[in-house]
């Protein structure tokens, strides 16, 4: 099984600008995110952004960093980019880490890793909600299950719970799917909701998604978010 994981990462959040640079336990989250993709099994591990000031932080743990274009409009893109300045085969499989993830542990990675191997397709995880007060959080993502399809949502009122989890914001492709989404155009979900897998989903590609294998932990959204790790081991 050959794999790259990409962290894309970007400076200017809108809820938290920064936020991958800010300090946990004396390591900024993007180191941990790093060091956590690194005990995977992939190849390589990359981190993609347009940021000055990220580049040079990243540099003090890891040479794999790499500017792209900040007419990116999201991590996908930015990913595609990489894969095209890298050359990579259009049939390796990449995995895309987000930078706010930084409890999100190697097991989950390879987990991906495999399912996507096997399924031949794009593939992402969920976890179970921990918290019914998420459902109206438009911070956190849900991903619904119906009639055998996923759907992804910021808000629901009114819903089945069983069939609603909290989606990790991990996804895997081959370079094809990132060559064939960069040149689609926006969706209007994506726009509408800010969900970038949405184009893929608007265009009729499929998106496989399974359980993760262990808790992802906390997905840094906004600055209070940092007072919910408790414990960090990197």
């Amino acid at each position: 099984m050959h794999f790259y994981v990409v962290i894309p990462a970007r400076y200017s959040s809108s809820r938290f600008p920064g936020k991958v640079l800010a300090k946990i336990g004396g390591k900024s989250m993007l180191e941990h995110v790093f060091i956590n993709a690194a005990k995977s099994d992939a190849k390589e591990v990359f981190i993609a952004t347009d940021s000055n000031i990220i580049y040079e932080e990243a540099k003090k743990f890891t040479n794999n960093i790499y500017m792209t274009s900040n007419n990116n409009k999201n991590g996908t893109e930015r990913i595609a980019e990489l894969a095209s300045n890298l050359d990579w085969d259009t049939n390796m499989l990449v995995i895309n880490v987000q930078a706010d993830m930084p409890q999100l542990k190697s097991d989950n990675i390879n987990f991906l890793a495999e399912k996507a191997n096997n399924n031949n397709g794009l593939s992402t995880l969920y976890y179970p909600l921990k918290d019914e007060n998420s459902l109206l959080d438009e911070n956190t993502v849900k991903i619904l299950f119906k009639n055998n399809k996923v759907s992804f949502h910021r808000i629901i009122d009114n819903a089945n719970k069983p069939e609603i989890y909290k989606h990790i914001g991990i996804y895997a492709y081959f370079v094809k799917d990132l060559i064939a989404y960069k040149n689609l155009p926006e969706s209007k979900s994506e726009k509408s909701l800010s969900l970038e897998q949405y184009r893929f989903l608007d265009n009729n590609f499929i998106i496989s998604a399974y359980n993760a294998v262990s808790d992802p932990g906390v997905s840094i959204d906004i600055l209070d978010n940092l007072n919910d790790i408790i414990d960090i081991n990197s």
